[in-house]
Parts: C-alpha cells; structure tokens; sequence
C-alpha cells in the first residue's frame, strides 16, 4: 500500500492518483483535514487509523509526501492544557515523521522545505554557479553591494508574501528589480533582507527532477515587461512561449550530486541561461513543487511517471 501525504485541493496528487487506480496499486492518502488516530508506535513498527481505516506499517510498501502533515490536536478542548499538549504531540509528531521517512519513496518530512541560505551554501560546495546575494539590513552595506553587482533584484527568503484584504482581493510578493532609486530611499536601518544579482537572462528553464531523470522546459520569458524579472507575474494576455528542453549532460550530473547531498529523489527548480556569459545560474529548489506546468505543456506525462515510481 501507497501512503499518500497530501491537501484535500491538491490537483497533482488527484491527477497521479487516476494512474495509481488504473495501475491497481493500492493506496491511502492523508490530507490535512483527515482524522488521524495513532494506535500504537514502537521502535519495530507502527498501526495508525486514517479517516476510521487502520493501517499497519507493514502494509506499507512506499511514502509520497507531497504536501501536509499529521494533525492529532483538532478537537483539544482542555483550556487547562492547551498549552502544555500542543508541545507533548509534536514531539511524537516528530518522531512520527522519522519513522516514516525509513519507509522508501517518493521526497520525506526531513526535505520538504530546504533554506535558500542553505541552498546557497551547497551550490558553492557542488560548483553549481549561481548569482551572488547578500543579506542585510543596512543602507551603506546594500549600496556597496549595488556598485559592485550594478543590477539587483530582491526575493523572500522563504514562501512569499501572501496577504487577502477586506475585498477579498490577493496580493502577493514577486521578485522585484531593485534600483538605486529603491535604494535610495530606504531608511539607514530596515529589516534583514536578501538580495541578489540580477542576471539578464536569454530564457529560464524549470525543470522537474524524479529519480535521476530530468524533465525540462525552456520559458521564454524575457521579452514581456511582467514576466521579464519574475515569470510567475503572469501575462494572461500574452503568455510565455514554452518548449521542451535538454540541459547538457554535465550540468545534469552536478545537479544530481547537489540533489543527492540534500537527501532529494524528486524536486523541482528553476535556472536562468544567462545573455551575457551563456551560462546556468541555479536560482531555486522547491522539494513540492508543482509539475503540471511542466508536465502539460511539453507532454511529459510526469503524472504517469511518479505513479509509475510509487
């Protein structure tokens, strides 16, 4: 049996799951809203109840965590404890999650989310070229770092801003273009921030990693004003050009040692060819990220292909 992590909205898993049903393997998943029951939990093995289904660890053959977590504490009442529990489960939870990670699959709780820093750090170790960056919080310091790097663009450090207003309108962070004028007019002091150099791109590729195998496609995305800095500011007038796409075989191998020193067998990422120097710059990893939009435009099917790895 497949144990399948996941959110009830989620239209990747949906979609990967229809395979798991024509293929006829067996299958549970577990969104953030289902009822979630540990029976028992041992060094040797562990029984579970899933939505009133109880499922033993040797029932399962293979994880995919693709999003989500277990949730033990929906219905804590005890004002008396309410502030004592939350602290007691997640310290099963986190076992919890160890023991399922000894499982093999598809990504664990030990890789779904990896810090930029971090990330930057092993692309140095890997020699996996990617722009400089700098984290800050002081004006001068910035300044400097603009001379010496001329283009700036700024981006989270983690998941980006996300805030619904009264009418119920989104407003969401991008990367934004830095200039000196921005520059200019920020305090001496402001909030530790990161910025990195701005790579002038003659096109970025997004690629979705499974298990060795590396699915590409080219976005043509620097030619329109909104998705010249940041192809996620979507033009729904004039949308990207997308084709499919085959990273040479040398970058292929660094990018899998990379993946392989974080612990990653599926992941996705994105890499700017630069126009200057015509070469990869490794932007960002993201361990769930979404594969549709690589799947359908150049026909890979990925869908199939987890399936067919769980």
């Amino acid at each position: 049996m497949i144990l399948i992590f996941s959110i009830h909205d989620d239209y990747s898993t949906s979609k990967v799951i229809n395979w798991l049903i024509n293929m006829k393997k067996p299958f549970i998943r577990l969104n953030e809203n289902s009822d979630v029951e540990i029976i028992a939990l041992t060094k040797d093995d562990f029984t579970i109840k899933i939505d009133g289904k109880t499922v033993n660890s040797a029932q399962i053959t293979k994880i995919w965590y693709r999003r989500g977590g277990v949730y033990l504490l929906k219905n804590l009442s005890s004002e008396l404890l309410k502030d004592y529990l939350p602290t007691e489960i997640a310290t099963l939870v986190q076992y919890f999650y160890y023991v399922l990670d000894q499982k093999p699959g598809i990504n664990n709780f030990r890789t779904r989310d990896i810090n930029k820093l971090y990330l930057m750090d092993l692309c140095k170790k890997f020699d996996v070229l990617a722009p400089n960056f700098l984290v800050t919080s002081c004006k001068n310091t910035l300044l400097s770092f603009y001379h010496q790097e001329k283009k700036l663009i700024s981006k989270p450090l983690s998941i980006p801003f996300n805030i619904v207003d009264a009418d119920d309108f989104a407003h969401l962070s991008y990367t934004a273009e830095i200039t000196l004028d921005d520059i200019n007019h920020l305090p001496d002091k402001f909030v530790p921030t990161f910025f990195q150099k701005n790579i002038i791109k003659a096109y970025e590729i997004r690629v979705f990693y499974l298990n060795g195998n590396f699915y590409a496609m080219a976005i043509f995305s620097q030619n329109n004003k909104n998705t010249n800095v940041d192809f996620r500011n979507y033009d729904q007038v004039k949308p990207n050009r997308l084709n499919p796409y085959q990273l040479p075989k040398a970058y292929e191998r660094k990018i899998k040692k990379l993946l392989d020193g974080i612990g990653l067998n599926c992941a996705s990422f994105d890499v700017i060819y630069a126009k200057e120097d015509q070469q990869y710059y490794f932007l960002d990893l993201n361990p769930i990220g979404q594969f549709g939009m690589v799947s359908n435009p150049c026909n890979y099917n990925l869908e199939k292909e987890l399936a067919l790895a769980l």
